[in-house]
């Protein structure tokens, strides 16, 4: 077996497999290259920012190594780049669980000029060792890992994953950067071929037009009018002008209702713009206020970081000073006691020699008792006598205090020897007062100790309330955020959704789009070929048709000229040679002669009037024909209105879809809202829930509070009562000293009156002396017994005190474990914090995402409003022209009346000279037929 190191991708590393490496050998790391094909098991990777010897990896020694070999783009471990390009780096040590990335992100120029974005390899690296142990990872590592400090601190692992949160959200950006700049080439691909589709049609239109004006006027030219030709044609013209008339008006009534409809549908958007303006500036200002409201939380946030922070090293330093003070306290509380039992150990030794100074003390005062019993019976003498023993008496005295004192001495010495112990021999009573005195200020000096480390319990007791205070604020502040940022990542999520497809939507269109207009363009232009090409054909056959048209006419109208011209010479020829002998025949010849004159003359008239009725004829055919193309070219501009007008009525749809998203998203958002709002009902019940368990917590804290009140209490007690035994003691000291000074006073009168009792009255007394010093023996045994009560009572106290000492002590450790707990909950708070702090920051991004989305639809309604205020504006002024036309093709239609009443009189009027010329012939003549016929009178 051998170590193994898993490659796994993470989301904005360029794409590869996952790989699994062992690590037998060193592995090298580096681009694919013909040699070097990318596997599952091996460090190639197809990618073009890798070197080919990019780094290394390899197990040594139990570790795993790492090293750049000369790499271009460098190297990175938790983003911290192993050395500078194009040099070695020292092998640097890899842990499981780190991050490791291989190159940077490369921008490059294609060919187009579009910018290309060649990713880097990142990865998370697991690693085993052979034994199939993972290697140890460097976030649950105690060197690394940051301890449980009541402080405010935050994990490296914590900081890596916002810069990878950062590098991604940077990723993101460029993408979107690169899909709208190819957005904005393909729209601007589409409007040029859309401009090129618009200029194609609108040529094709003028062509096909031109083509059909010259198609009629080659329809006309070819055909010979005559009179009925043209009634018949005035009456198909008169004929189509009614359907042209009927036509424009059922046109000129559809678009005035689809415009009332595109009004109507018009004041409906503008409404609905309207509103959804309001509610986009409402919902803008709620934005802007939760923006501003974000950033004064942030703000607070941060402040309260810092002052909990600035709050846990105080509460560090207290509960230093509060575990020092109690260090202290105790290692003081066990000297107390220690001085304490020292003392009792004194006290019942000095008790034992007040039992004994007691019983001397009633020895002697029996003792003075026999000897001023003496002394009175000793009075009666005589007084030289007294002189006498005065002074012998005075030589004896001292002789015998010597010999008294030296008999007491002995036998007190043996009798302390059997009470006393060795060790409090040697003590006098002024070393004893010494050493109580220097006791009592000891005792003095821990009391104030005491004083003082209560006073710091109370200010460590008042700190801790307060960063309970700080706690509470804190978990509802996070809460708060908490639940913001929730609403806040659901909001991006369905704006990410809505953008990406839109987008996908945009994109598809826009390419059906192109595809369309090229198709349209390669259609328009060979049309528009093919045409110019007839339009060609069609002017040379129109030039030849006119030239052989005024031919023929000339070739004709010469023809008939000369045909009537040699019909009337050959009829004047018979008339004259039939009536040469007749004058009045000459004469009736003459007027006939003058007659034709005449009526040539007016037959030249009339055919100059002819010809000018021709003329106008043409001209009104003309006119006629240009009036039809005119009417082409407004049937083609109402299509093409109408063609608009439904393109109108298609955005208008869009937009009123449009609208309706719009809706549906702000629906959306306020369904999101109301949930947003459960969400916050529940975090509050949540926080009153909390709220309730911080009470009860108050409650237990107060209830310690008052357990360790109580038990400065005890201590308090304890110590008066310390004070209470040392002022027994001190007062026992005063009466042993009182006992004391009494006995050696007893002492020098009983060696005065010792030396009478042994000579005079030893045996005669000592019934009546017994029964005192048994009772005086009785009342210092009761007095001992009742102190030995009261230690025994003491005793007891301070058993009792270090009971509630050692329950105080468990309530501590119980409240120190609870207040660990405390933190460990408030450092999952501040991790949570953390967290949605990073989420607030991509909503923000998403939010101006969003911004700029409502900001491009915004501008489309401004256009579609702009284009269907040009398209009023556009039929305005055609209903105009349209009027116009039809008071020209009514003027032309009265024109047109005139002319053909005109020509009608004025075919009458050609025709009355002809009936003149064959009546004039007729009788011309007459007589030639009345001959041949033989009918003359």
């Amino acid at each position: 077996m051998s170590a193994v190191a898993i490659l796994s991708c993470q989301p904005n590393s360029h794409p590869f497999r996952e790989r699994h490496i062992s690590l037998h050998e060193p592995v090298k790391i580096g681009r694919s290259v013909a040699r070097a094909r990318p596997a599952n098991n091996n460090g190639i990777f197809d990618c073009k920012v890798l070197s080919r010897n990019h780094a290394m990896l390899w197990y040594e020694n139990g570790t795993f190594y790492l090293q750049d070999t000369k790499s271009s783009n460098g190297t990175f471990i938790n983003n911290q780049r192993l050395c500078k390009g194009g040099e070695e780096s020292s092998p640097r040590e890899a842990y499981s669980g780190d991050h490791i990335q291989f190159g940077v992100d490369v921008m490059e120029n294609n060919r187009r000029g579009e910018k290309i974005t060649h990713g880097c390899i990142i990865a998370t690296i697991t690693l085993f060792h052979p034994d199939g142990r993972e290697a140890k990872n460097i976030y649950t590592d105690g060197h690394f890992a940051n301890t449980v400090t009541p402080g405010f601190t935050i994990q490296s692992q914590e900081l890596y994953q916002l810069a990878q949160y950062l590098q991604e959200a940077l990723h993101r950006e460029k993408m979107l950067e690169q899909k709208f700049s190819t957005l904005q080439q393909l729209l601007n691909n589409t409007q040029e071929s859309s401009e090129d589709g618009w200029q194609a049609l609108i040529d094709e239109d003028r062509l096909l037009s031109r083509l059909e004006v010259l198609e009629n006027q080659l329809h006309t030219y070819s055909k010979n009018h005559s009179e009925d030709a043209l009634r018949q044609e005035v009456v198909t013209l008169q004929e189509e002008k009614l359907q042209y008339e009927t036509t424009a008006k059922e046109s000129l009534r559809r678009v005035l209702q689809e415009k009332l409809e595109a009004v109507r549908k018009l004041s409906d958007l503008e409404r609905s713009l309207h509103n959804t303006e309001e509610e986009c500036s409402h919902l803008k200002d709620m934005c802007e206020k939760s923006q501003e409201e974000l950033q004064q939380l942030a703000e607070k946030y941060q402040d309260q970081l810092k002052e909990v922070s600035n709050i846990q090293g105080q509460l560090q330093d207290a509960e230093n000073s509060h575990m020092e003070e109690r260090e202290k306290f105790d290692k003081e509380k066990t000297d107390l006691m220690e001085k304490i039992e020292d003392l009792m150990k004194e006290e019942s030794i000095l008790s034992a020699k007040m039992e004994a100074l007691q019983s001397d003390n009633d020895v002697a005062r029996e003792e003075i008792a026999s000897l001023k019993e003496k002394l009175e019976s000793m009075k009666e003498p005589n007084n030289h006598e007294k002189d006498l023993d005065e002074k012998t008496d005075d030589d004896e005295t001292e002789d015998k205090n010597t010999d008294e004192k030296k008999l007491f001495n002995s036998d007190t010495s043996d009798e302390t020897s059997k009470i006393i112990p060795t060790s409090l021999k040697d003590l006098d009573p002024e070393e004893s007062e010494n050493k109580l005195k220097e006791l009592h200020y000891e005792i003095e000096k821990y009391k104030a100790k005491m004083e003082d480390s209560e006073s710091r319990l109370k200010e460590s007791g008042d700190k801790v309330e307060q960063l309970q205070k700080d706690l509470e604020i804190a978990q509802l502040d996070t809460r708060q955020y908490v639940a913001k940022i929730s609403s806040l990542e659901e909001k991006l999520k369905l704006s990410d959704l809505h953008m990406n497809q839109m987008m996908e939507n945009t994109m598809s269109d826009l390419k059906m789009q192109l595809k369309e207009s090229h198709k349209q363009a390669d259609g328009s232009n060979t049309l528009i070929k093919t045409l110019q090409d007839r339009v060609v054909n069609l002017e040379t056959e129109l030039v030849n048709i006119k030239t052989t048209t005024d031919k023929a006419d000339m070739t004709v109208v010469a023809s008939s000229f000369d045909q009537t011209l040699s019909n009337h010479l050959d009829d004047s020829d018979l008339t004259d040679s039939g009536l040469e002998d007749d004058d009045n025949l000459k004469e009736l010849l003459r007027e006939a002669r003058q007659l034709q004159k005449r009526a040539e003359g007016e037959l030249t008239k009339c055919k100059d009037e002819l010809d000018d009725t021709r003329a106008r004829v043409q001209k009104s055919a003309d006119e006629a024909i240009l009036l039809k193309s005119k009417l082409t070219e407004v049937q083609k501009h109402a299509d093409e209105k109408s063609d608009m007008v439904v393109d109108l009525q298609d955005q208008l749809k869009k937009a009123e879809t449009t609208t309706k998203e719009v809706k549906q998203q702000i629906l959306d958002l306020r369904d999101q809202l109301l949930e947003e709002q459960s969400h916050t009902k529940t975090n509050q019940e949540d926080l009153i829930l909390t709220k309730k368990n911080l009470e009860q917590e108050k409650s237990k804290h107060k209830e310690t509070r008052k357990e360790l009140e109580e038990a400065k209490r005890t201590l308090s007690e304890t110590q008066q009562s310390a004070k209470q035994n040392h002022n027994e003691s001190e007062q026992l000291k005063n009466k042993v000293r009182h006992l004391q000074e009494r006995l050696e006073l007893d002492r020098k009168e009983r060696a005065r009156e010792s030396h009478h009792a042994r000579l005079t009255h030893s045996d005669s007394h000592q019934g009546s002396h017994t029964s005192p010093n048994v009772k005086h023996r009785g009342n210092i045994i009761a007095d001992f017994a009742a102190l030995k009560d009261e230690c025994a009572s003491l005793r007891k106290r301070i058993q009792a005190i270090e009971a509630e000492m050692k329950m105080s002590r468990k309530e501590n450790l119980q409240l120190s474990s609870e207040y660990n707990k405390l933190q460990e909950s408030y450092k999952q708070l501040e991790a949570l914090k953390q967290k949605l702090e990073t989420k607030e920051a991509v909503w923000r991004s998403n939010m101006t995402d969003s911004q700029k989305e409502t900001d491009l639809a915004k501008q489309e309604l401004c256009e579609a409003q702009e284009e269907i205020a040009s398209l009023k504006s556009q039929c305005e002024t055609y209903s105009v022209k349209n009027g116009e036309l039809k008071s020209e093709i009514a003027n032309m239609a009265d024109e047109y009346k005139q002319l053909s009443d005109r020509s009608k009189v004025l075919s009458f009027c050609s025709s009355i000279p002809l009936l003149m010329l064959l009546f004039a012939v007729l009788v011309a003549l007459y007589p030639t037929l009345a001959q041949i016929t033989g009918t003359t009178p």
